[in-house]
């Protein structure tokens, strides 16, 4: 038992190259990514098409370094907070302390997406729960203190950015309410090789 539990441990650090280059999402996004490429050539030309590759470039070297660091950042927490602890205040039995919890992380999570979906990758690893991995989004994406005082202040007023945030407060604990009636996702290939190496050493 030890053994397969060692080797799936192995296997757990390589590098799956396959699946990152060859996966159903990445081969959608490369067909629509050349289906745009070959769209803007023929109608604007080799110009428009070099100045446009030329901006994607700029934004991916902007972006590259920060989205390393919070993918990073992310998987030393998951390390260093233990499992069972995520578990007991986040997991699937939780119930509304676990949602809460989660709608006040995502009320103070600074950043854009290259911060808080690394943190939702690595509260999902851990163990966290659904409910309380929906509450946490909906929470950042609709009552984000960073976005409030950044944008809604300054542009739209403290008296409209405040009556937008306490009507908006209930949409973390719905979202995570009405999770419940959807099923489950699959987050287990049964035919995968790691399963069926653990089905193996399990007879």
């Amino acid at each position: 038992m030890m053994t397969v539990h060692n080797e799936n441990k192995k296997r757990s650090h390589r590098i799956d190259w396959k699946k990152i280059f060859f996966d159903r999402v990445m081969l959608t996004m490369t067909g629509v990514m050349a289906i745009c490429g070959t769209t803007c050539w023929w109608l604007r030309g080799p110009e428009a098409f070099f100045d446009s590759f030329h901006s994607d470039l700029q934004t991916l070297v902007d972006i590259l370094p920060k989205i390393a660091l919070a993918l990073m950042t992310a998987a030393l927490v998951q390390s260093l907070v233990p499992r069972e602890f995520i578990v007991r205040w986040l997991g699937e039995k939780s119930g509304l302390k676990g949602v809460s919890i989660a709608t006040g992380v995502g009320v103070i999570t600074p950043g854009g997406p290259m911060m808080s979906f690394p943190i939702v990758s690595a509260m999902s690893n851990a163990g966290t729960g659904r409910a309380a991995l929906i509450a946490y989004l909906t929470s950042w994406e609709t009552l984000g203190f960073q976005r409030i005082l950044s944008w809604e202040f300054p542009l739209m007023g403290v008296e409209y950015a405040m009556i937008r945030a306490v009507a908006s407060i209930p949409l973390p604990f719905l979202a995570a309410w009405m999770s419940s009636f959807l099923p489950p996702a699959q987050t287990v290939d049964p035919s995968s090789e790691a399963t069926m190496t653990l089905r193996g050493g399990q007879d």
